[in-house]
């Protein structure tokens, strides 16, 4: 039986109000914060201006930096590390979603490594030989990747398209603050790609864990089931907070070590596929992830089946086709698309596919069942 090893460095501050924390976690931390923000929407809704308040009551001097994108840009990273090098900060706060959260784990990298961040991801420059010259501490606003507790992050690389993800030991926050208050003022649509993204992330791994075990099986069907559950309820209600706390719970611990638990870890696949989507066409990863998911479940059916049939019954509460229960549930949070729907091409799918297996090197098995051009074609023209 293979050896199982939990251990995470991350202080966890969750619940309604805990943004009034913010401040006070921080100056435990540092002195000089380099905040991290995404568009305009942190501003607008008043929360940047609390925050930097906040932090300045505090004794926390405080710096923006703001524009990151869904999909971060490595070059948008590189622009922040400097602006972290140039004001020598030993905090960096990241104020968002995934897409902030990951991009300020990539701040610090760049800034404490000295080089580009995307030479960290290609093997061009090691990661773990970098020594953080900066706390990292998160914000959380929107249930979806679960960054807050983990230590990865995905970057792309514009350029040349290629969307990387990895998980290193800089990459660990020292506090995450989660209050689920925060996430009600997430429209619906988004509220439905972050939620999907929370159930992909522990059923990827569920079925791939292909003779599974039961505690860790145990584990994952009980988040999986409170985003199935929770997440129409989210989308059809926004100020319903037990159903947004709901959701935050299954973001945090679904992409965290805490699946891992009960012995052996499948792997994530549909992400992996998806990342070409996003890294040559630009889609929301939720959409990507949507639209290849009833398609990837159909053609994993003969050699993943079983594990598929268990989270029909366990999950969904079928005993029938749970592709079909997948697809209706999709459907009931208005997930259920196309990739032609986004402005994929189909001539594109080649380059793609020959990228997801470039740029996933390591992460897909050799008895994966798209491990191929020629299957991943298949995948994406089944979901075009």
């Amino acid at each position: 039986m293979a050896t199982t090893v939990f251990q995470t460095p991350i202080k966890l501050v969750f619940g309604e109000g805990t943004v009034d924390r913010v401040g006070q976690e921080a100056a435990l931390l540092g002195n000089r914060a380099l905040v991290v923000v995404g568009g305009s929407s942190a501003r607008k809704t008043g929360l940047l201006d609390k925050v930097l308040g906040d932090l300045k009551s505090n004794g926390v001097e405080t710096f923006v930096s703001e524009g990151i994108t869904p999909n971060p840009r490595s070059s948008t990273v590189d622009d922040a590390a400097r602006v972290a090098a140039e004001h020598k900060v030993d905090l960096i706060i990241g104020l968002g979603g995934g897409s902030v959260m990951d991009a300020s784990k990539a701040i610090n990298l760049a800034y404490s490594g000295g080089h580009p961040v995307f030479d960290y991801y290609t093997g061009a420059a090691d990661p773990k030989a970098v020594t953080a010259k900066a706390a990292l501490m998160l914000v959380c606003t929107m249930a979806a990747t679960g960054s807050e507790f983990n230590n990865w992050a995905v970057v792309t690389n514009w350029e040349t398209h290629e969307k990387r993800a990895m998980g290193v030991p800089v990459f660990y926050p020292a506090t995450s603050i989660v209050d689920p208050t925060l996430t009600l003022s997430m429209p619906a649509d988004q509220v439905a790609k972050g939620g999907l993204d929370i159930f992909l992330h522990v059923m990827e791994n569920y079925i791939t864990h292909q003779d599974g075990a039961p505690m860790a099986d145990a584990l994952r069907e009980a988040i999986m089931k409170v985003a199935v559950d929770w997440l129409p309820q989210s989308v059809k209600d926004p100020k319903d907070l037990q159903a947004r706390s709901n959701l935050s719970w299954a973001s945090t611990l679904g992409c965290s070590q805490i699946i891992a638990l009960g012995g052996g870890l499948g792997y994530r696949p549909i992400h992996l596929i998806e990342h070409p989507v996003s890294g040559y066409f630009d889609v929301a990863h939720g959409d990507g992830l949507a639209a290849l998911t009833p398609a990837w479940l159909r053609q994993s059916m003969e050699v993943r089946g079983d594990r598929i049939a268990k989270i029909g019954k366990n999950v969904f509460g079928v005993s029938g086709d749970p592709v079909d229960a997948i697809d209706a549930w999709l459907d009931s949070i208005g997930m259920k698309v196309t990739l032609r729907q986004f402005g994929v091409t189909e001539d594109m799918f080649e380059a793609m596919a020959q990228t997801a297996l470039d740029t996933s090197r390591g992460f897909l098995p050799k008895d994966a069942v798209h491990n191929s051009v020629d299957a991943i074609v298949r995948l994406y023209k089944a979901a075009f």
